[in-house]
């Protein structure tokens, strides 16, 4: 069970981001899945692959090089932890700003409770605001800008 929830997970990756498979979506997240940690507001969770897709898409089109990277995982019962480190340069207007050209690396941990083959919860934590500060939208952690907008 833990290596199957695990492959699961490289896959999910793999097809959905890296190769920019839509399709894969359906086959494995849940259609009642949860996930926490991808839209604005921190008390909402997105819900199944219909509310999904478009946190998928403008993220795809503002990175159409957009590559994520599991660097460790880590399974127990019926959850995987996966480790990654996301890479891209943001040619696309996906995010709501015109494309900065500029090259991103960001970490971030994803949790996934996995059920009959599927992603049905998911608990995200990616450094959003490292993020934007490397495309020079807004302030680092220090208080300075990073980057200017371009």
């Amino acid at each position: 069970m833990y290596v199957s929830n695990k492959v699961l997970i490289y896959r999910w990756f793999e097809e959905v981001w890296n190769k920019k498979n839509e399709a894969v979506i359906d086959e494995l997240l849940d259609p009642q899945a949860v996930l926490y940690g991808l839209s604005e507001d921190p008390t909402r969770a997105i819900r199944g692959p219909k509310e999904f897709r478009p946190f998928w898409k403008a993220f795809v089109t503002a990175f159409p090089d957009l590559q994520i990277s599991v660097e460790s995982t880590i399974a127990e019962e019926d959850k995987v932890v996966a480790r990654c480190a996301v890479r891209g340069t943001h040619t696309g207007d996906g995010l709501g700003f015109a494309a900065t050209g500029k090259r991103v690396h960001i970490n971030g941990i994803v949790i996934a409770r996995i059920s009959d083959g599927r992603i049905c919860e998911g608990w995200n934590s990616f450094d959003f605001l490292m993020l934007y500060s490397q495309l020079g939208v807004m302030k680092g952690p220090a208080g300075q800008a990073k980057h200017s907008a371009a």
